[in-house]
């Protein structure tokens, strides 16, 4: 199904509310149905939605389930003045200019949920990292990942460092730029057997979040990994982008990892 498919039709989603009481929890239910979308909002209108338990960031970005009637009514029960493109039109122009921070379809595990995160001290907005890894397969019977022949070479985009491990994932102490005189580490990863279950994938969380300036560091990642392949004797042979879920830290700090639950070293995430 398209964007306009989709919210042409608006997926089945129960009726929508008649009373501001309970907001927050329906849109986080109906985000469960629908992508994600990050909408611009008027400034006079930022902070109702705030006060309603809906994320709107500093920059005045609404966190909206793709669903056009479902923010129109939204706008209404809040007395707000209407999205002068209309609720569908506004999420659809969004989308489109967000085509390119779109994040991979697979992902690494989400084992932290956010009610968790929250008792950790993290926020419970979920971002999505990119890690970028050669020469690996997806096994179609249960998304395993599996090695496919050849040096297995990680890298995350948005942390520009190599990545030491993918189970957990870690990264390196360096950025890509300094791998020459550091080195660049390979990865092993388990095939299954006796206490060697392989890293099954997972389709990517509708509510994570790609990190702003995600298309420029998957350049600088992608360069890294062609450079790589052309000078190693070894070629790296092809890439797979797989998301990383993590946290944003609540109150400044480093991000939390959703996959092992460990805080990671500092990052920008918004």
């Amino acid at each position: 199904m398209t964007w306009d498919d989709f919210l042409q039709k608006q997926r089945e989603r129960g009726p929508l509310p008649s009373r501001r009481e309970g907001l927050a929890a329906w849109v986080l239910a109906l985000s469960e149905r629908a992508p994600m979308v990050t909408v611009d909002v008027p400034g006079s209108a930022a902070m109702a939605l705030r006060a309603a338990g809906l994320f709107v960031d500093d920059e005045l970005k609404l966190r909206f389930p793709a669903d056009g009637d479902a923010l129109d009514r939204v706008f209404a029960l809040l007395d707000l003045q209407p999205l002068s493109l209309g609720g569908a039109a506004a999420l659809l122009e969004a989308q489109s200019k967000s085509e390119e921070q779109k994040s991979p379809g697979i992902s690494l595990p989400l084992r932290v949920q956010p009610a968790k995160a929250c008792a950790l001290g993290w926020s419970s907005e979920l971002f999505s990292l990119t890690v970028l890894v050669s020469n690996v397969s997806l096994r179609e019977a249960d998304a395993a990942l599996l090695p496919s022949g050849g040096p297995i070479v990680g890298v995350c985009a948005e942390y520009e460092r190599p990545l030491t491990s993918l189970h957990p994932p870690r990264v390196a102490p360096f950025a890509i730029g300094a791998a020459r005189e550091n080195g660049v580490p390979t990865l092993r990863l388990p095939e299954g057997g006796f206490l060697r279950n392989p890293i099954r994938l997972e389709p990517t969380s509708r509510s994570a979040r790609a990190p702003k300036g995600r298309a420029s560091a998957m350049a600088r990642a992608g360069k890294f990994m062609d450079d790589l392949d052309a000078a190693w004797p070894s070629r790296i042979g092809s890439v797979t982008e797989i998301a990383w879920p993590v946290y944003r830290p609540e109150h400044g700090g480093p991000p939390l990892d959703a996959v092992n639950g460990a805080p990671l070293p500092e990052i920008t995430l918004r």
